[in-house]
């Protein structure tokens, strides 16, 4: 382990990947440097070789192959509960199999929830690295986690997540039994109504909010890899896809007293423009995009400049060991 790292952290990371394999092993090899306990859950066929599997096991890396069969919809939830069930750490917290968590925003969310019992999951910051076709540069994403608000009222934390709406659950340090019981519940919901659209993940932050407080430090906690293209998606778009988001939050929602679903899929639909394409929305984009013909952007190329202006807290070793890792 670098030897700036002085100590792993408490806290298991669960990987889970559909291709792609020599970038998860990249990612778990990371994740083993820096943290106490690695599972990784591997849909890719053929499995791993056992020569391969003890040269992880040796990391400290738990290796655990998954058959999906039939029920493609819920495989990444899946994925997710196996390895979430056999962590022996008390905190957890998902990782894309592409992209990286920091040493210092790990270590800022387990401290938290150390420190606050009244909290269940806890972010950081998040930058997004990209590439076009002549150098590597860097975005800011999901601004509004910088004054993410801790609310207590159930009611008013679902419509405040609605309208400030980021992933923020789906990428958080959880508490162990809080985060199985959310996977359960999310589980149960597409099974009840098995339809797969663009927008499945509100079904889990929502459920999420339910389970407790959340919040986001000011650290970097999360790079985002929008160089590597995506492995999977589902990208079907139109009216129906909020109907059918919001007849699933019936299944979730409707036991709690004083809540207005209404309210909460109106600001989906302002969020999520993308999923429904009216003329105005297609006019928007289409000028956009002309625009950029003409005007462009400036790139940030240096992270260190974006971050500082961004007023994220980081520090430069913690990045320098971070990238390294992602053979940038």
């Amino acid at each position: 382990m670098n030897s700036f790292f002085k100590n792993k952290i408490d806290i298991t990371i669960l990987v889970t990947s559909h291709m792609q394999r020599e970038i998860t092993i990249d990612t778990v090899n990371y994740y083993s440097e820096i943290c106490k306990e690695v599972i990784l859950v591997d849909e890719q066929q053929p499995y791993l070789p056992l020569a391969d599997i003890d040269i992880l096991k040796s990391r400290g890396i738990e290796y655990i192959p998954y058959n999906a069969k039939d029920n493609t919809n819920n495989s990444p939830l899946e994925k997710r509960l196996i390895a979430a069930t056999k962590a022996k750490n008390n905190c957890l917290a998902h990782s894309n199999h592409d992209e990286r968590y920091s040493y210092y925003g790990l270590l800022a969310c387990v401290s938290e929830l150390e420190n606050d019992k009244g909290l269940t999951f806890c972010a950081g910051q998040v930058i997004a690295i990209r590439k076009d076709e002549s150098e590597i540069y860097f975005t800011r994403q999901y601004k509004n986690l910088s004054d993410y608000v801790n609310i207590n009222n159930v009611v008013q934390r679902l419509y405040y997540h609605a309208e400030n709406y980021a992933p923020l659950a789906h990428y958080s340090v959880w508490r162990k039994e809080a985060y199985i019981n959310v996977t359960e519940k999310t589980i149960l919901i597409h099974d009840l109504m098995p339809s797969k659209t663009i927008m499945e993940e509100v079904i889990f932050e929502l459920a999420a909010d339910l389970a407790g407080n959340s919040k986001a430090t000011s650290e970097l906690y999360w790079i985002r890899n929008r160089i590597n293209r995506p492995t999977h998606g589902h990208n079907e778009k139109g009216e129906h896809v909020f109907n059918i988001i919001k007849k699933k939050l019936h299944f979730l929602l409707d036991d709690i007293d004083g809540i207005e679903i209404d309210n909460i899929v109106e600001n989906f639909w302002n969020h999520f423009t993308f999923v429904r394409p009216s003329l105005l929305s297609k006019t928007i984009i289409s000028a956009k995009r002309f625009l950029r013909m003409f005007i462009k952007k400036k790139k940030i190329t240096n992270v260190s400049n974006l971050l500082h202006d961004s007023n994220i807290n980081f520090k430069e070793d913690d990045l320098l060991n971070l990238f390294k890792s992602m053979r940038l």
